[in-house]
């Protein structure tokens, strides 16, 4: 999308839809006031959007309902029952406490963002638009990327034996979320352009979008998010290869000299200390538990603590226990399938589960550039759900569910696009 077609975008929006697009863009500068909440929470920005986004979704929600219904409303309603199942009895455990308050807000962001999202995308060019808002919500986190690079970095982590920079973000995740999900937007805005002299930009913007993505992952030394982009990569050239057979080969030609020049060295120095524990199990030489940098010994022993719960609170929810869960039902388990369990129940994560599946049964109604971009974030959510917990992280939901909400769009909506 064309500056000028995002500005006649946004400005035929109206309020009660626009405030979110300009929340995509100042998200990266909201986020990196996330240690103000130390102070105090009153002077944390990120406060005051973690309460308004809920506000004026369900109001959107409430005052314009849509007419048209599909599998993922139904889901998403039905996932809404358990979270609020297990809220209710978190609520009788620490009833109106700032922890509470946070985890409320937090834990039913999915739901909240989904159905107003739905409101909000009711075209390819409501995509469109947000996915072009996010490009240029990415330019802050380019400018601050490369002035701890070029400049000085701002915070430096030890991670592995490897120097991690995080800049004021609260999380490495931060930056691991703008180079996976720009990297995606970008390549799917290559496959949609089918103009020459928007190729010949659109090539530009890909080099561009590579060189970036590479030199944030070297810094940030975020094992997920290497293997997100070779999967996003390796998407980009099988696409290419279906609709533009010499884009193709040359992108292959590209990265496979790039690879025999570079990689050796690159994954000795970059990555081999990320996966050094990996492949000491894969030996035999450590117990399975070691894998994912010990994460696997987390998620058994959590997981047999749970299977001795109650059986409601197996179906439902770890919070029926009426005790401190908010380890298990946070960030706390590492894998978003696991926090899902616990926090849904076998019930609710088999809802969550059957969202994931209603995903692909959706794919075969898209174009090309179309499928490429649902699939790639599937894998990004999917790939990231392993090791961390992306549907708690904002920005990262905000596109992952456009991209939803838009495969929720009826059959003819999406066949208009081939």
């Amino acid at each position: 999308m064309k500056y000028k077609d995002w500005k006649i975008w946004i400005s035929e929006l109206p309020w009660h839809l626009k405030w979110f697009v300009i929340l995509v863009l100042i998200r990266p500068i909201v986020d990196n006031f996330y240690y103000l909440k130390n102070i105090s929470p009153l002077l944390s920005p990120l406060y005051f959007v973690g309460i308004a986004t809920p506000i004026l979704c369900i109001v959107a929600i409430t005052l314009y309902r849509k007419k048209d219904h599909s599998i993922f409303d139904f889901l998403f309603g039905a996932w809404t029952v358990f979270m609020l199942i297990s809220l209710f009895f978190m609520f009788i455990f620490d009833p109106l406490s700032k922890t509470f308050l946070e985890y409320l807000l937090k834990l039913t962001m999915p739901i909240y963002l989904f159905f107003f999202l739905r409101l909000l995308i009711r075209s390819r060019r409501d995509l469109d638009g947000v996915l072009q808002s996010f490009i240029y919500s990415s330019f802050f986190v380019i400018t601050v990327f490369l002035f701890e690079i070029i400049v000085k970095p701002i915070k430096v982590q030890q991670t592995r034996g490897l120097e991690r920079i995080q800049g004021t973000y609260g999380d490495v995740m931060n930056y691991a979320i703008y180079i996976s999900l720009g990297f995606l937007i970008v390549c799917y805005f290559y496959l949609r352009n089918k103009k020459i002299g928007d190729m010949i930009k659109s090539n530009r913007s890909v080099i561009i979008a590579t060189a970036l993505s590479l030199a944030c992952l070297f810094k940030i030394s975020h094992t997920a998010s290497y293997g997100v982009f070779i999967v996003i990569l390796a998407l980009f050239i099988l696409f290419n290869l279906k609709t533009n057979k010499t884009a193709g080969i040359v992108f292959i030609v590209v990265v496979g000299s790039l690879g025999y020049f570079f990689g050796a060295s690159t994954i000795e120095e970059k990555i081999a200390p990320l996966i050094k524990t990996d492949l000491a199990v894969y030996e035999g030489t450590k117990a399975n538990e070691r894998l994912f940098h010990g994460r696997v010994g987390r998620w058994k022993m959590m997981l047999e603590e749970y299977s001795e719960f109650p059986v409601a609170a197996q179906l439902f929810g770890m919070p029926l226990i009426i005790k401190d869960t908010y380890p298990y039902v946070g960030t706390g388990s590492h894998n978003d399938f696991v926090r899902i369990l616990f926090f849904t129940g076998f019930f609710g994560f088999t809802v969550y589960l059957l969202i994931l599946i209603n995903i692909f049964r959706r794919l075969k109604y898209l174009c090309s550039s179309d499928y490429f971009l649902a699939l790639g974030t599937f894998m990004i959510l999917f790939m990231y759900s392993v090791s961390t917990c992306p549907t708690l992280y904002a920005p990262l939901i905000y596109i992952l569910y456009s991209v939803l909400c838009y495969l929720a769009l009826p059959k003819a909506v999406l066949s208009e696009s081939k």
